[in-house]
């Protein structure tokens, strides 16, 4: 997960471990990348370019910078910390360990329940009716995975 840092502190952190750098060229270069991160403009890859690392690299992803998947104690502008990926989606890592909770998928993205649509089998299965509440997230975690499949299959179905 990112940590929030404010652009005069990430300035001043960054000067003194890099007493070379000229600190109007570092905020110029850091402020190009703000309006280029509000612009939309993306990496090559498609993701969120990262501000931070902007201020001695291309204006690239975290990925594409660091070769790293998800950031770790790695400082961004807090203005701009954007916790979902490109699809919208949150990943467990990125996310405030106390505020957990929910279904997450196998790479560990959150599953919004609410978006998950229930094919007309579902409409018909006893489970469907008689409400429980540990059933329902197998329900949803099965709907998931299948979501992308032109047909559904459900070995857990139950007729009414």
């Amino acid at each position: 997960m990112f940590i929030p840092i404010s652009l005069d502190e990430f300035i001043e952190f960054h000067l003194e471990n890099n007493p070379a750098v000229k600190a109007n060229v570092l905020r110029i270069r850091l402020e190009s990348a703000i309006d280029a991160y509000r612009s939309g403009q993306k990496c090559t890859c498609g993701n969120d370019i990262w501000v931070v690392g902007a201020a001695t690299n291309e204006f690239k992803c975290f990925h594409c910078i660091t070769g790293k998947t998800h950031p770790s104690g790695e400082y961004e502008i807090d203005s701009v910390i954007n916790k979902v990926d490109k699809f919208g989606r949150r990943h467990v890592d990125e996310m405030d360990p106390g505020k957990i909770w929910g279904l997450f998928d196998d790479d560990g993205y959150e599953i919004q329940r609410e978006l998950i649509k229930k094919p007309s089998l579902c409409l018909t299965c006893r489970k469907n009716t008689d409400f429980d509440f540990e059933e329902e997230i197998l329900c949803n975690l099965n709907r998931n995975d299948q979501r992308d499949s032109k047909t559904f299959e459900c070995g857990a179905y139950e007729t009414i």
